[in-house]
């Protein structure tokens, strides 16, 4: 029973993690384990025979609905309307393939970290293809005021959407937004304000690292990238940030990539596709 329960939470866990980053919610982990429980909690009932009316279709609507709402923040019915058909796309696919998977392969189903692994597979193929279908979408360029919140500090700033910023995080591919220093003021430590950091390399990250207390060195990130027209690669300083605001919605899984680019307009770069679609 308790092997039985623990796969049923982490693939419930695995399902939303996978909805809120196609749907650019920041939901925090808290509200992720409340409902990746309440799914547990409600397979049980397949041990029982007599609990069958619970898997009619009007029950399953009702406990995923219950799910989405102690899972996710929204501020409209617009917006949970957008999260709750994600949801159902989610798990229509990841049921497919995983049984897929398990039919062409022939293993057990019922192996609980094959089935698991099964799941993260196919939430990572989906997370592929739906950002595929979002890159094919040309959008021109535009600027969005962001708010950018590190370890409960927060600052403004105006963002430039731009879609030649395709830089990602190499290790957790995580969608990067580089930020001018001088518009961390109030999340970074003053001394840092002011650092140039062109030409960053492991000798000069290491100096600023060990210029920051542990809660913020611990989320440092080294991402690599190539100027256009250049074939010498770069790296840019990179911070996991707590999340960012752009139009009252909190996106998370977002790296800050620290930059002095010259440009009066605005201090940030973004990528379109960190844009939530509601």
């Amino acid at each position: 029973m308790e092997y039985y329960i623990i796969e049923n939470l982490l693939i419930n866990y695995i399902i939303i993690s996978c909805t809120s980053i196609l749907t650019k919610k920041y939901n925090s982990n808290k509200k992720k384990w409340i409902g990746a429980s309440l799914g547990a909690i409600y397979s049980i009932a397949y041990i029982y025979p007599q609990l069958d009316i619970l898997f009619t279709l009007p029950f399953k609507v009702l406990i995923m609905t219950l799910i989405t709402l102690v899972s996710f923040t929204y501020k409209n019915k617009k917006e949970y309307i957008s999260i709750i058909l994600v949801f159902y796309l989610v798990n229509i696919f990841i049921s497919g393939s995983t049984f897929f998977i398990i039919y062409f392969t022939g293993i057990d189903h019922m192996k609980i970290s094959f089935l698991i692994v099964c799941v993260y597979l196919s939430c990572e193929l989906l997370k592929y293809i739906y950002n595929d279908i979002k890159a094919l979408k040309q959008l021109k360029e535009f600027t969005k005021n962001i708010n950018i919140t590190l370890l409960d500090n927060s600052c403004s700033c105006k963002a430039l959407v731009d879609s030649g910023n395709l830089l990602k995080d190499p290790i957790s591919n995580n969608d990067v937004v580089v930020v001018k220093p001088s518009e961390l003021r109030g999340v970074l430590p003053e001394s840092l304000l002011s650092y140039d950091y062109e030409n960053i390399d492991i000798m000069k990250a290491e100096e600023i690292i060990n210029l920051l207390d542990d809660e913020i060195s611990s989320r440092i990130r080294l991402i690599p990238y190539k100027h256009a027209g250049s074939s010498k690669g770069s790296i840019i300083l990179g911070i996991k940030a707590d999340y960012i605001e752009i139009d009252e919605n909190k996106i998370g899984n977002i790296i800050l990539g620290v930059s002095n680019f010259n440009d009066s307009e605005y201090g940030a770069i973004l990528n379109p596709s960190i844009l939530p679609e509601v």
